[in-house]
């Protein structure tokens, strides 16, 4: 698929279904797309880090996240600051106080 076809969705770039050169030319061309494509891959980065951990997310949350991400930029500050391993950390100390297992480190970016 290419980036002059009508038919793709900003989350095929947000999840890498879609990506090298062209479509990062594409990205740069609609900037104002380009940055909730940003948003969705940091909230996919959230979720995967999530699931690490036991914790039960409604089917609908990143659908949510994504929409309060949209109409207030404040949660792309906190996203950062969860991805800068705050949100590791926060994770780590509330499984110390109520006892479970340690969860797993995190895997490298690539």
């Amino acid at each position: 698929m290419t980036s002059s076809d009508a038919e793709f969705t900003l989350t095929d770039l947000a999840d890498g279904t879609l990506a090298g050169p062209e479509w990062e030319g594409w990205l740069a061309a609609h900037p104002d797309l380009a940055a909730e494509v940003a948003a969705a891959r940091q909230v996919r980065a959230l979720l995967g880090e999530l699931r690490t951990v036991p914790i039960a997310l409604p089917a609908d949350f990143e659908a949510v996240l994504m929409a309060r991400v949209g109409r207030d930029a404040t949660y792309l500050g906190l996203l950062d600051l969860w991805l800068s391993g705050f949100g590791r950390a926060l994770l780590d100390l509330l499984d110390a106080l109520f006892d479970a297992p340690p969860s797993p480190a995190p895997a490298a970016p690539q």
